[in-house]
């Protein structure tokens, strides 16, 4: 029997590998704004690298407008 996971973020080398991605290819979408801080990609404290939200990206590939995430 198979057991599905379902993540909502993943750290962004295992991104890329599954997605065939670059790193540089998402700094550029964060640079350009196309992909925003805290709602795309985070960095979590505790760790070294960027975390990516595949909901998100989803909702980006898709089309559908993105507003930023208000902070507390």
């Amino acid at each position: 029997m198979a057991t599905a996971v379902v993540l909502e973020w993943v750290p962004m080398n295992r991104y890329c590998e599954l997605f065939g991605e670059t790193p540089d290819a998402v700094d550029k979408r964060l640079r350009s704004g196309f992909w925003l801080r805290d709602v795309h990609v985070r960095q979590p404290d505790g760790s070294k690298q960027l975390w990516i939200n595949l909901e998100a990206v989803n909702d980006w590939a898709s089309g559908k407008a993105v507003k930023p995430r208000k902070r507390a």
